[in-house]
């Protein structure tokens, strides 16, 4: 008796065996034959929606066949009624698990969707409600496959996180601050404080924006190091855009020496105001940037003359420029003039020397 059931169970056990090859035999023809020629005619279509929905939907499809393996060999075996029961169970679930999985991997093609949506409200917020919009989905998505997974188990997950009421409290915790995010994303999207590419400043961190996400947003530092910024904070926090600059600032003193003449402080300013007022460099429009060159105090060891001017260019590495030749125009006006810089320096006067010194001829 007990050598027919060894004989039966091993036969079992080689056909399920015979089965999962020919499953994945199946397989590898299925991709090389069916799909590759299915993948030469979506290349040839004009839109590459239809492309990136196949690449998404490829590995699903190959599953298809372990799964029906799996459930062959589930129907082949002689199993006991509680096993027999698990194993459809566990067949159900696989099932479920693929078509959300086809449908998460599904969402980044059918974007364009949201881009077509979105569009309205300006191409740049375009990009970020499209990232919004998609990573909502797939926590969307992620969500019910995983209530429907559990529900072919018996498990109710609202029912379950009902009856945890400790557990409960510390999800409704942590949504709360998800749900501040969120908000906090909405906020920084439709009210247009920044955008991808941006360069900002908060009263934590300084750099460019790479990624506004439904959570956080990702800041690239100058040190090339990322900081993740909750999206709560930020849009409750100061925030410096510098990329929104129409002009860019130049502001600097000009220490002339004490011995500088008032006609030579006076035309080494109207020099400066019209070679500024020249320069197609310079913003020399009134309604859009204002250019001070003014003689603004006698300082300690100097006489100081205020420049302050906006360059038209907002790039750095062109302000920098524009910067240093400027800065060696001004030398040359000054030594036109015949004056020179000034530099920290004291003069003692002694009104009378002790007696038994020696006086200096």
């Amino acid at each position: 008796m007990f050598e027919s059931w060894n004989i039966a169970l091993s036969y079992e056990i080689i056909l399920a065996v015979i089965i999962f090859i020919l499953a994945i035999f199946l397989r590898k023809l299925f991709a090389r034959v069916v799909l590759k020629q299915l993948k030469k005619v979506v290349e040839q279509t004009q839109t590459k929606v239809d492309d990136e929905v196949f690449n998404a939907l490829e590995t699903p499809l190959k599953f298809i066949f372990i799964i029906l393996a799996f459930y062959l060999i589930t129907v082949m075996l002689n199993l006991t009624p509680d096993l027999n029961k698990f194993f459809t169970q566990l067949f159900r679930s696989l099932v479920v698990f693929t078509i959300f999985w086809a449908i998460y991997r599904s969402i980044e093609p059918f974007s364009f969707i949201i881009e077509n949506i979105t569009i309205a409200f300006g191409a740049e917020l375009t990009l970020a409600l499209k990232n919004l919009f998609v990573k909502g989905f797939k926590i969307f998505v992620l969500a019910i496959g995983l209530t429907a997974f559990l529900n072919e188990w018996g498990i109710n997950i609202f029912a379950l996180l009902a009856s945890l009421s400790i557990a409960g409290a510390a999800i409704a915790f942590a949504a709360k601050d998800s749900l501040a995010n969120i908000f906090g994303s909405l906020t920084i999207i439709f009210d247009k404080i920044f955008k991808e590419g941006d360069w900002i400043m908060t009263p934590e961190v300084e750099g460019t924006v790479e990624e506004v996400g439904s959570r956080a947003t990702k800041i690239r530092t100058f040190s090339k190091a990322i900081v993740t910024v909750p999206n709560s904070t930020l849009a409750n926090s100061a925030v410096i855009n510098w990329s929104r600059m129409t002009c860019r600032r130049i502001k600097m003193r000009i220490a002339l020496e004490y011995r500088t003449s008032p006609k030579q402080v006076t035309n080494i300013i109207k020099n400066i105001k019209d070679y500024l007022q020249n320069n197609p460099d310079i913003e020399t429009d009134s309604s859009k940037a204002t250019m001070l060159v003014h003689l603004v105090e006698f300082n300690e060891s100097s006489i100081d003359i205020l420049v302050y001017y906006f360059t038209k260019t907002t790039s750095w590495r062109n302000w920098m420029q524009i910067k240093e030749h400027n800065l060696l125009k001004f030398m040359e006006i000054i030594e036109a003039e015949g004056a020179s810089f000034a530099f920290p320096s004291q003069q003692i006067y002694v009104e009378k020397l002790p007696d038994g010194l020696p006086k200096l001829m």
